[in-house]
């Protein structure tokens, strides 16, 4: 592939006990990575973007970890992105529901991870084990790091890739304005790489083989990013965002963790409402990081405005946790925003997979007052103790409100071990269809995430079966025969889409009763290849594989 030489034009955006027995023993991360290599080199800058292309956009992401915060505007010119994106210049503008509608649920997020880590006394060399709290969330503890596979591309030192990124135009660049990764299936074009940051965690039917093959899953959505951060380099030499803070860059001291962050977006189907996140955390100190929790927090802004308590705006939010699908939530008090052209629905973030399978230990809340310090930096103990705590804490009374979804504790992590978490933040109309979200998302991890732009999730609830089936496939004259059920009367929509997600034809739609029911495609006009036929109902969907041999 041709190395691309390219000069990046960027404006920034001013944006205690050890474990109990009988825990699993310390482990490295199940992922396979291919061709990943770490290193100390920072990023030569700083860079948040967002990521997002389905129902559920407009969610930020970093190459220092940060999560929300900042709003998009006319100067975030990002030059794989296209022309500049608009949205109105104010912080707290992050996870858009619905798609354009400027409905906004999100003012913070990121991810805790916290462990008892050894403080030494440069005066006297004692060491005392302190709590101590890398967070990506408010002022982000981590800097950004190189990233060696995109060394060949010439962007390592960028530091936050998207799987859709283009080659910018006007710099005389072989396949200017194409994409620069190829897309799953596709055989690359001269100048285009294959995307390198491929996981078995996330993609389980991705055979580990040593070398990237886009048809075997080297992406896993519509929209995947990566990006690497951590606080285990001196401060002086990272690239932080925010420098000028009373405890120093790494507020006080880094935890001496490198977190590696993919995320992945789907455009459609059962997911096109659910951002998944992936963090593989090491402990690159040469000392045990003990007793360690990995912890998701988010400050809810669910719309804009208010003074105090009760007031409309983000001052009337709540905060609930479904048990039955360990989902923490945050939604509006009264059901309605001033100036939304919809309701505000339920926005949750939830565990899908973590070392151990510990999942969710505790959830706790908080509200915004004059005394809150747990949100300010210089409050690691008292981070910690949130993080640590085991109950599951709701907010019923509305104000401006933030949770934590906690996890842990974990088994002491020795110099070079990883763990691994994978989660999701998803949105819903209601609460029962954020949850349906939730069942969906666990689900295609389960299956480990079929490319969802050639095949949608199997998604069936066990308790509401939705069914889709061949029974006849007749050679000669090309008929396909097909039977579905639906578990109630529902909308209903039955399409044929080809190997590349287009969809080439629908077979059936408009509202249906109850039972079963059977349809023909005739298939007779269809080249030879792989079809996928999708029945979309009752708030579910699910897919049959149609494979035409002539």
């Amino acid at each position: 592939m041709r190395k691309l030489s390219l000069i990046l034009v960027l404006t920034s955006v001013a944006l205690l006990a050890a474990p109990p027995a009988g825990m699993t023993v310390p482990q490295p991360s199940s992922g396979y990575r291919l061709l990943g290599e770490i290193t100390d080199e920072p990023a030569w800058f700083w860079l948040a973007w967002w990521t997002g292309v389905g129902n559920l956009q407009d969610f930020l992401v970093a190459n220092t970890m940060q999560g929300g915060m900042f709003g998009r505007s006319w100067q975030d010119y990002h030059p794989y992105e296209g022309l500049p994106l608009q949205s109105p210049q104010q912080n707290g503008h992050t996870a858009e529901y619905p798609a354009g509608s400027e409905q906004y649920y999100v003012y913070a997020a990121g991810f805790w991870f916290g462990a008892i880590y050894p403080y030494v006394d440069t005066l006297t060399g004692d060491t005392t084990w302190i709590a101590n709290v890398s967070k990506a969330a408010y002022n982000s503890d981590m800097g950004a790091m190189a990233v060696p596979e995109m060394e060949e591309a010439n962007i390592d030192s960028v530091g936050l890739y998207f799987s859709d990124m283009r080659i910018p135009e006007g710099w005389g660049l072989e396949g200017e304005g194409n994409r620069l990764f190829a897309r799953p299936g596709e055989t690359p074009k001269p100048y285009q790489a294959l995307w390198p940051f491929a996981d078995t965690v996330l993609n389980k039917n991705r055979p580990p083989e040593d070398q990237l093959d886009p048809a075997a899953g080297d992406m896993v959505s519509h929209q995947d990013t990566y990006a690497v951060g951590g606080d285990w380099i001196p401060a002086d030499s990272a690239t932080m965002i925010w420098i000028n803070r009373d405890y120093g860059p790494y507020d006080m001291w880094g935890l001496g963790i490198r977190a590696e962050q993919r995320t992945y977006s789907w455009s459609r189907g059962a997911l096109a409402n659910v951002i998944v996140l992936n963090y593989k955390i090491r402990n690159m100190n040469e000392h045990l990081l003990k007793a360690p929790y990995f912890s998701y927090f988010m400050d809810p802004d669910i719309g804009t405005g208010g003074e105090e308590p009760g007031d409309d705006g983000f001052w009337d939010d709540k905060i609930g946790y479904a048990g039955s699908h360990n989902v923490g939530y945050a939604y509006d008090n009264n059901g309605s925003e001033s100036g939304w052209s919809s309701p505000p629905g339920y926005i949750g973030i939830f565990l899908i997979e973590t070392p151990g399978d510990v999942g969710v230990t505790g959830l706790e809340t908080w509200e915004n007052d004059t005394t809150l310090v747990v949100d300010s930096d210089g409050t690691d103990t008292l981070k910690y103790e949130r993080m640590i705590s085991t109950e599951f804490n709701t907010l019923d009374d509305p104000s401006d409100v933030r949770m934590l979804l906690n996890s842990g504790p974990y088994p002491d992590m020795a110099p070079g071990d990883e763990y691994d978490f994978t989660f999701a933040v998803a949105i819903g109309a209601t609460l029962n269809e954020l949850l349906e979200k939730a069942d969906s998302a666990r689900a295609a991890f389960a299956e480990g995430f079929p490319w969802v732009g050639i095949e949608e999730q199997k998604t069936t609830s066990p308790t509401d079966p939705l069914k889709l089936n061949l029974t006849t496939a007749n050679i000669s004259d090309g008929l396909i025969g097909l039977r579905y059920s639906l578990p109630h009367a529902s909308d209903i929509n039955i399409a044929v889409f080809d190997a590349m997600g287009r969809r080439i034809e629908t077979l059936k739609q408009g509202h249906t009763p109850a039972g079963s029911g059977e349809i023909t495609w005739n298939a007779s006009a269809a080249p030879a290849g792989v079809y996928f036929v999708r029945l979309s109902a009752c708030g579910f969907s699910c897919t049959e594989r149609v494979l035409i041999v002539r």
